[in-house]
């Protein structure tokens, strides 16, 4: 598991957005588990650790389907 120290005024969404290239509840519930310190916080402080868990796709692409 990664980990990134927050810069003052960091957000989570775009540091997963950054790491992970999306913020669909998927990943995101994945992250909010292992950051359940950061619950509640918008905007982060100069310090937080964000632990970025590894995330494999192949389960996300299971459960979407395509429309065409």
């Amino acid at each position: 598991m990664n980990q990134y120290r927050a810069n003052d005024g960091d957000r989570l969404d775009i540091i997963v957005f950054k790491n992970y290239g999306s913020i669909d509840r998927y990943v995101m519930d994945i992250v909010l588990d292992a950051n359940e310190h950061l619950l509640g916080n918008t905007i982060l402080k100069a310090g937080d650790v964000v632990f970025l868990p590894e995330i494999t796709t192949t389960t996300q692409e299971t459960t979407t389907k395509a429309l065409w």
